[in-house]
C-alpha cells in the first residue's frame, strides 16, 4: 500500500511494540504502569495524553447488572451490596440501551428453547417422569408426537417441532430439583407471598408442587441432594430434635422422588 508524505503510515495506524502491552488479565495496576509508560511521541506544543487510571470500583456498576441477570441475583447482589431493599440493587443494576440485554433476552429464549426439546426427546424415548405437573406436559408432548408421526422410523421435521413446542417455553422455569411448569392458580408458592408472576423457589415445596416436574436428568441431582442431606445425620452432634425431624422428613421426601424416576418407581403421572 502506498502511503501519501514520505511513505510511512500516520501514527494512528502503527502498532505499538508487543512487549509495551499488557498480558491479558492483567490488574489495573499492571495496566496503569503500562499506559504510563507508553505515551505517545507528540510534536511540541500540543498537550500530552492523560493516561486512563483503572481501578476495581469503576465496574461496579458493570459487575451489578451481570449479578443481577443470574437466577436469585437479585437478592445475591443486594447482600454484596449490602443495600437495605431489593428495589436499591435492582435501580443500581439498571438496564442497558446498547441493546445488550435484548441480546441476552434472545440467548435466553432459544436455550429455553433448547431445553424444552431435550424434555421432550427424554420423554420420547421412554424415560420416566414425575411431578404434579408430569401429567398434563406428557399429555402434551403425547399430542405434538401423534401430529407430526414421531414414531420409530419416521424422521419428524425438527423445526416443526421446535415451533410446536415454542408455547411451553412461557411457562417454564427450569430448576435443580425439578422444572416449574409455572399457573399461579396451583402454585405452592404463590399462595404463601405476595404474587409476582413468577416462581419463588425459595417459598415452594418444589418436591410436592403441582407445577413441578421431573425428568432423568433430575436423578443425579436429587441424589446428590439426598446425600448432602444425609451427611449431617451421619454425626448428629449439635443437631437439634427440629433439625434431626426437618432433615429425616426431607430425606424421605428426596427418597420417595428418586423412587418416582427408577425402576421401582411408579409409572408416570
Amino acid at each position: 500500500m502506498h502511503w501519501p508524505g514520505n511513505g510511512s503510515p500516520p501514527a494512528s495506524c502503527r502498532s505499538s511494540p508487543a512487549s509495551s502491552r499488557p498480558p491479558p488479565g492483567s490488574s489495573p495496576k499492571a495496566v496503569n504502569d503500562t499506559s504510563a509508560h507508553d505515551k505517545p511521541q507528540d510534536k511540541e506544543g500540543e498537550d500530552e495524553p492523560v493516561p486512563w487510571r483503572l481501578s476495581t470500583r469503576q465496574f461496579r456498576r458493570t459487575l451489578a447488572w451481570h449479578i443481577a441477570h443470574q437466577p436469585f441475583g437479585v437478592v445475591a447482589g443486594a447482600r454484596q451490596y449490602q443495600h437495605a431493599e431489593l428495589a436499591l440493587f435492582e435501580g443500581y443494576a439498571g438496564t442497558s440501551a446498547s441493546g445488550f440485554a435484548a441480546e441476552v433476552a434472545a440467548e435466553r429464549a432459544i436455550a429455553q428453547l433448547d431445553y424444552v426439546e431435550d424434555l421432550y426427546h427424554d420423554w420420547n424415548d421412554g424415560h420416566r417422569t414425575s411431578g404434579g405437573a408430569a401429567g398434563c406436559v406428557n399429555a402434551e408432548f403425547d399430542r405434538i408426537r401423534r401430529e407430526l408421526g414421531d414414531l420409530p422410523g419416521i424422521i419428524a421435521s425438527p423445526a416443526r417441532l421446535r415451533t410446536m413446542l415454542q408455547h411451553l417455553t412461557k411457562t417454564l422455569h427450569p430448576g435443580v430439583p425439578n422444572d416449574c411448569f409455572y399457573q399461579p392458580s396451583t402454585a405452592l408458592c404463590a399462595k404463601r407471598a405476595q404474587h409476582t408472576g413468577r416462581p419463588l423457589p425459595l417459598l415452594t415445596m418444589r418436591l410436592t408442587c403441582p407445577n413441578g416436574r421431573r425428568s432423568s436428568v433430575h436423578l443425579p441431582r436429587l441424589t446428590t441432594a439426598r446425600a448432602q442431606a444425609q451427611r449431617p445425620l451421619d454425626a448428629p452432634e449439635g443437631l437439634s430434635r427440629l433439625q434431626t425431624a426437618a432433615l429425616t422428613t426431607h430425606i424421605a421426601d428426596l427418597d420417595h422422588a428418586i423412587a418416582e424416576l427408577t425402576s421401582s418407581g411408579s409409572p408416570d403421572a
